[in-house]
């Protein structure tokens, strides 16, 4: 990708950060979520190569949900998801952790890419795409600190699909992390380049109406 970016490709990537967080939030509070916007966060995994930042998310629609929810957080403190917000705070933790060890980093790609391979191979079903993938997050995430503690009903929690599919989602938010910090983003950007990123998500979301 070039070296050079801009707040276009910091909206798509916080667009990534929190959509991963809104569907962890409305699949461990209500056990469901929007399909696409999973199945969407999910492709990013695989974009282990891209041309550029658009590539690994798709046409803004695909990022639409988590667009909306980063200008909520950010625009509508009356607004505000509490949850939403440690989430989003907690996978960018990560996301840096991730960025800064090249070792774990090569180790999760190498995982994605032969994962990627056995689905170009056979045709899985969705439920095994996800159960897989979860397992690539418990083996390479989950023991990274800061935990990203989720909460919401036990009933959800303990579905094991719906587990799977909320580290799914979690993976792809410290995916988009880590991307954030490999093009340049800095955590501090949120408070000084706010102005710029929110008009930059609201001009993506103008894109798709």
């Amino acid at each position: 990708m070039s070296n050079k970016y801009t707040d276009r490709d910091h909206a798509l990537i916080l667009g990534g950060v929190f959509q991963a967080a809104r569907i962890t939030f409305e699949l461990a509070r209500y056990g469901r979520t929007d399909d696409q916007a999973l199945e969407a966060s999910v492709a990013s995994l695989f974009q282990t190569d891209p041309e550029s930042v658009q590539t690994v998310f798709g046409k803004p629609q695909c990022i639409a949900l988590g667009l909306r929810h980063f200008i909520t957080q950010l625009e509508l403190p009356a607004n505000r998801n509490p949850e939403l917000t440690q989430y989003s705070i907690r996978l960018l933790q990560l996301g840096r952790k991730l960025f800064l060890d090249t070792k774990k980093t090569g180790a999760l790609g190498n995982d994605l890419g032969d994962f990627q391979s056995r689905i170009n191979a056979f045709e899985f079903e969705k439920h095994t795409q996800y159960s897989q993938l979860a397992k690539i997050y418990q083996d390479h995430i989950s023991g990274m600190s800061p935990t990203v503690m989720v909460q919401g009903e036990p009933l959800h929690l303990q579905n094991p699909d719906t587990a799977a599919r909320i580290r799914c989602a979690l993976l792809a938010g410290v995916r988009a992390a880590h991307l954030w910090y490999q093009c340049g983003g800095k955590r501090w950007h949120l408070l000084t380049r706010q102005r710029r990123l929110l008009a930059a998500a609201h001009h993506l979301l103008e894109e798709e109406t």
